[in-house]
């Protein structure tokens, strides 16, 4: 979805040039440029998220899933809010893993001070409260399955395909789908024209069959056929 919202925000611009709407143009590059969907490149959005982690901004970070959740997952039929929880409580234990993993115990504090009254009364939190206080929390049986990249791979995938998922399931407007239409028809016309040169090369393959000799039949006037029946006087 995202390389069709690319092209068709290729396609509003030239539009706009070509009617010349210089401001339109100009709001549209702004707004473009301050897209927190990324145009639905779900690559980026992932992006975006890893960089406020990176940058230990909880407040952004926060403020940015927020966004989605009330864009995107608000969306949703209710079947697939403990995802969407799901999805939030592994970023945020993602953040909190990497403020370990860097030996920034302010931020691992400050997280906990800010999110307590959240946090405080859910119970998959319970027991990471006191992950400040532990010296070597990659290595205590609770924690230790958060610390390995398996489980850090294993949420960045699942997170990757589950936007991916409600990418595709979106409803469309009439301009993204009429580029799904175009899409569509110039993959059909590929497959066609690779169709008809496989056929071609098919038949250059095949080895030339001498034809066969056709006997030409000589055509007797009707009466002809009935000349068994004929006595010797009519012939």
């Amino acid at each position: 979805m995202g390389s069709a919202v690319e092209r068709t925000d290729e396609l509003v611009r030239e539009y706009l040039i070509f009617r010349g709407f210089t401001s339109s143009l100009r709001h549209l590059d702004v707004e473009i440029k301050a897209d927190k969907e990324k145009g639905f490149r779900v690559d980026k959005i992932i992006e975006q998220l890893q960089q406020f982690i990176q940058s230990y901004d909880l407040p952004g970070l926060r403020d940015y899933w927020g966004y989605l959740d009330r864009r995107l997952f608000s969306r949703l039929e209710d079947i697939y809010r403990p995802t969407v929880n799901k999805l939030r409580t592994s970023l945020y234990r993602y953040y909190l893993v990497y403020t370990v993993q860097t030996a920034r115990s302010e931020k691992t504090q400050e997280f906990f001070q800010k999110q307590a009254q959240e946090l405080q009364g859910q119970t998959e939190w319970r027991d990471w409260f006191v992950l400040p206080f532990i010296p070597s929390p990659e290595l205590n049986s609770i924690f230790a399955p958060y610390f390995s990249r398996q489980w850090a791979d294993t949420f960045l995938v699942s997170l990757h395909n589950f936007l991916s998922v409600l990418f595709q399931c979106m409803p469309l407007p009439v301009l993204l789908s009429f580029d799904a239409e175009v899409q569509r028809s110039a993959a059909i016309l590929e497959e066609n024209e690779l169709l008809r040169q496989t056929v071609f090369a098919l038949q250059a393959e095949q080895p030339r069959l001498p034809k066969e000799e056709v006997m030409v039949h000589h055509k007797l006037p009707p009466y002809v056929q009935n000349m068994d029946r004929l006595g010797d006087t009519e012939l």
